[in-house]
C-alpha cells in the first residue's frame, strides 16, 4: 500500500463532510476516532475496532447511535465496515483513501485500490438517518423566540421617552436620592431624656395632690434601676410615669383601707408640714 498523505486525506474528507448534508457531528467524531486508530497502526489496510474504545474516543454515549453512525459511514462509502460474527473476534474497518483524488466538491468514489466502486449518492432511505442534534437546534430556536418576544414586550411596555422627559426623570431621581441622603444624615429630632432631681419630683407630686413620701419612693425606685421602664427600656417621659405611679398608689391605698376608714375618708398619708 502506498504511503498515505494524511494531510490531503483529511482535507478532502472534511470537504466531503461539508458537502454531504447527511453527515452529522456524531459521524464526524466517529470518523476522526477511526482515523486516529488508523494513524496509530501506520495506515494498515484494515484495522480492528472495539466499541468501547471508539465510543470513548468519539464521546458518543449511546450504543445505538454508535452502531447507526458506523453503518451509515460504511453505506456512504467513507469506510468499509465488516462486522464480526463472534463476540471473541474484533470487527474490521477498511479506511478508504481520499488523498489521491482532486475532485473534492462532490461525493465521488474513493480510491480505485478500494474494494468498492459504487457512487456515494445511493438511496438515502435504505438506512435511517441519525439526528442527534435536532433537539439542540429546537432548543436554540425556542430560546431565540422567547428572547425576541420578551424584548418586544419590554419595548411596548416602556415607550421611548423624549429628551425633556428623560431630563425630568433623571432630575427627579437625583432629587429623591438627595432627600434620602439628607434624611439619613440629619440628626434625630427626638430629645434626649434627662433624669429629674428629687426637688423637681417632689414639686410635681405635690401639684398632683400626692405626698412627698410617695415622691421619694418614686425617685428612689427609678434612680436605682437607671430610669428604666420595666427594667428593659429607657424612660422617655418621667412625668407620665409619675402620674401612673400616683394613680396606682391611690388605688392601692383605697383597697387596703378598712370599711370605717373608707366611710370617714381619713387620709393617713397627710403631710402635716404643708400649710393649711
Amino acid at each position: 500500500m502506498a504511503e498515505v498523505n494524511y494531510i490531503h486525506h483529511m482535507e478532502n474528507t472534511l470537504v466531503k463532510f461539508a458537502n454531504d448534508q447527511r453527515v452529522t457531528p456524531w459521524h464526524i467524531s466517529l470518523y476522526l476516532s477511526l482515523f486516529q486508530i488508523w494513524n496509530s497502526t501506520h495506515f494498515k489496510k484494515e484495522i480492528s475496532i472495539h466499541r468501547n474504545e471508539l465510543m470513548h474516543l468519539s464521546k458518543i454515549g449511546s450504543a445505538n447511535t454508535y452502531s447507526k453512525c458506523l453503518k451509515q459511514l460504511s453505506d456512504w462509502k467513507y469506510i468499509k465496515y465488516t462486522p464480526s460474527k463472534s463476540r471473541f473476534t474484533a470487527s474490521k474497518v477498511h479506511m478508504y483513501r481520499f488523498d489521491t483524488t482532486r475532485d473534492t466538491t462532490s461525493n465521488t468514489t474513493p480510491d480505485t485500490s478500494c474494494d468498492t466502486t459504487s457512487d456515494t449518492s445511493s438511496d438515502n432511505t435504505s438506512v435511517p438517518l441519525v439526528r442527534p442534534y435536532t433537539n439542540n437546534i429546537k432548543h436554540i430556536i425556542n430560546y431565540n423566540k422567547q428572547y425576541k418576544t420578551k424584548e418586544g414586550e419590554e419595548k411596548k411596555s416602556s415607550p421611548p421617552l423624549s429628551k425633556n422627559k428623560k431630563d425630568k426623570s433623571s432630575f427627579r431621581k437625583d432629587e429623591l436620592h438627595s432627600s434620602d441622603m439628607s434624611k439619613k444624615t440629619s440628626p434625630t429630632k427626638r430629645k434626649k431624656f434627662v433624669p429629674p432631681e428629687l426637688k423637681e419630683v417632689k414639686t410635681f407630686f405635690h401639684e398632683n395632690k400626692s405626698s412627698y413620701q410617695v415622691a421619694e419612693m418614686f425617685f428612689n425606685h427609678f434612680e436605682s434601676n437607671g430610669w428604666m421602664v420595666g427594667g428593659r427600656s429607657k424612660m422617655k417621659n418621667w412625668k407620665a410615669a409619675a402620674r401612673n405611679w400616683i394613680s396606682r398608689n391611690e388605688q392601692y391605698q383605697t383597697q387596703n383601707q378598712s370599711p370605717a376608714q373608707q366611710r370617714l375618708h381619713v387620709n393617713e398619708n397627710k403631710d402635716y408640714s404643708e400649710p393649711l
